[in-house]
C-alpha cells in the first residue's frame, strides 16, 4: 500500500501541473499542452499493454517497477532543465508513459502476492485504489503550492525527491524473484479474444470520462457561468475526495452481501444524478451537497472496479490490469479533448449532461451484460 501512495504521491504531483508548466514555464499557448497528452496517453496506453503481458509470462515484477520509477526520476530531473516544448515532448513524454506504468505493476504485484497467501483480493484492491485518492488529495496543492512559492524547478525537484523515495521502498520490499506462474512461450499471442474483459473495460471506459468530462469543466462552470466564489471548485473536490475514500472502503464489504456487479450499477445510477445536480445549482450549498453525491459514485466504482475487471481474467492479471489502466487513461484523454469541444459549441452545463450520458451507456452496458460472468481461472501453465 505504501508502494502505491509514494508511487500515486509523485504521479499527482506532477500530472495537473504540466499544462500549467507548458503555458506558464515555457510560455507556449493552451492549444500546444495536446502536443505533449497526444503523445504521453497513447504511449502510456502501449506501455501498460507491454507491461501486462511481460508479467503474465513470468517477468520479475522488481524490474518493471524499477524501470517505470527509473523513467520517472529521470523524466523529473530533465523537467528541472527544459527549456522547450519540443524538449519536453521528445524527451520526456516516453519517459512518463513508461513512469505511468507504475501503478498497474503494483495493481498486478498485490493480486499476485493476495492470492500467494491467501489474502482478500478484492480488499487489497480497495485499500490500494484508497492509496490512490488519499495521494490525490495531497501531491496537487503541494505542487501547486510549491510553485506559487519557489517555482517550478525546486517543484520538480521535490517530485525526484518523491521518486528516489519511491526507488528506495521498491528496492528494498519487492522480492527480486517475485513473479506470476510461467506460462507456456508458445501459447503467447494465441489467446482468444476475451470479450468479457474488453466489456468491463469499455464499462469502466464509460465512468472515466463522465469523471473527466466534469473535472475538467467544473472551475469555468462553477466560476464562469454560475458566478460562485473562486473556492468553490477546490472545495467541491475536497469534498468530493472525503467521501470517496469512505466509500471505498465501503464498497467491498457491501459487494460482498450484494456483489460487485450490482455496486457498479448502484454507482452508475448515482454518477449522472451527480452530474445532473451538478448541472442544477445556484448556491454555494447546492455544490456541496452535489459534491457528496459525486463522491458517493466515484467512491463505490473506484473501490471495486480493478476487481470487476481483474475478474474476468483470472489467470492473466497483468492483462486484465493493463486493460483497467489503459480505460483510466483512455477515458481521461477523451474526457479532456471532448470536454473543449463540447464546450466551444454550447455551454459547460451541456458538458455536465454529457457527462451524465457516458454514465447512463455504462449502466446499460452492465443491465445488458448483467448474465455474463467471469469465466473461472484456468490452469496456468
Amino acid at each position: 500500500m505504501l508502494l502505491q501512495f509514494i508511487k500515486s504521491l509523485g504521479a499527482s504531483a506532477l500530472i495537473p501541473l504540466m499544462s500549467f508548466f507548458i503555458v506558464e514555464g515555457l510560455g507556449s499557448s493552451p492549444w500546444q499542452v495536446g502536443f505533449y497528452t497526444g503523445l504521453v496517453m497513447p504511449l502510456t496506453l502501449v506501455a501498460n499493454r507491454w507491461a501486462g503481458e511481460r508479467l503474465d509470462h513470468g517477468f520479475p515484477v522488481k524490474r518493471l517497477l524499477l524501470i517505470s520509477i527509473s523513467a520517472f526520476i529521470v523524466a523529473t530531473s530533465l523537467l528541472t532543465q527544459v527549456s522547450g516544448l519540443m524538449m519536453l515532448v521528445l524527451l520526456v513524454a516516453p519517459l512518463m508513459s513508461l513512469a505511468n506504468m507504475g501503478s498497474g505493476t503494483i495493481f498486478t504485484y498485490a493480486r499476485l502476492h493476495a492470492e500467494q497467501n491467501g489474502l482478500d483480493v478484492a480488499r487489497i484492491n480497495s485499500w490500494l485504489r484508497m492509496m490512490v485518492s488519499l495521494a490525490w488529495m495531497i501531491g496537487p496543492a503541494a505542487s501547486f503550492t510549491l510553485v506559487s512559492l519557489f517555482g517550478f524547478g525546486p517543484t520538480f525537484l521535490s517530485a525526484c525527491a518523491v521518486g528516489v523515495c519511491f526507488l528506495v521502498l521498491a528496492w528494498t520490499t519487492v522480492p527480486a524473484s517475485f513473479r506470476s506462474e510461467r506460462r507456456k512461450k508458445n501459447d503467447a499471442g494465441k489467446d482468444p479474444i476475451n470479450w468479457g474483459l474488453l466489456i468491463a473495460g469499455l464499462t469502466c471506459l464509460g465512468f472515466i470520462i463522465t469523471n473527466t468530462l466534469f473535472v475538467s469543466a467544473m472551475p469555468l462552470f462553477f466560476v464562469k457561468e454560475i458566478g460562485l466564489p473562486g473556492s468553490t471548485p477546490g472545495l467541491s473536490l475536497s469534498v468530493k475526495c472525503v467521501v470517496e475514500v469512505f466509500m471505498i472502503f465501503w464498497s467491498v464489504r457491501l459487494a460482498e452481501r450484494i456483489g460487485i456487479r450490482q455496486v457498479l450499477m448502484i454507482a452508475a445510477v448515482l454518477a449522472p444524478t451527480s452530474m445532473i445536480l451538478f448541472a442544477q445549482v445556484g448556491a454555494f450549498w447546492h455544490v456541496m451537497a452535489a459534491s457528496v453525491v459525486e463522491g458517493a459514485y466515484y467512491g463505490l466504482f473506484a473501490g471495486v472496479s480493478i476487481s470487476y475487471v481483474q475478474s474476468f481474467a483470472p489467470d492473466r492479471p497483468g492483462r486484465a490490469t493493463a486493460v483497467y489502466m489503459n480505460s483510466l487513461f483512455l477515458g481521461g484523454m477523451i474526457g479532456s479533448i471532448s470536454m473543449g469541444v463540447i464546450a466551444s459549441a454550447t455551454d459547460f452545463k451541456t458538458v455536465l449532461y454529457v457527462a451524465a450520458g457516458s454514465s447512463v451507456v455504462a449502466l446499460l452496458i452492465l443491465m445488458a451484460t448483467f448474465r455474463m460472468r467471469p469465466a473461472p481461472a484456468q490452469d496456468v501453465a
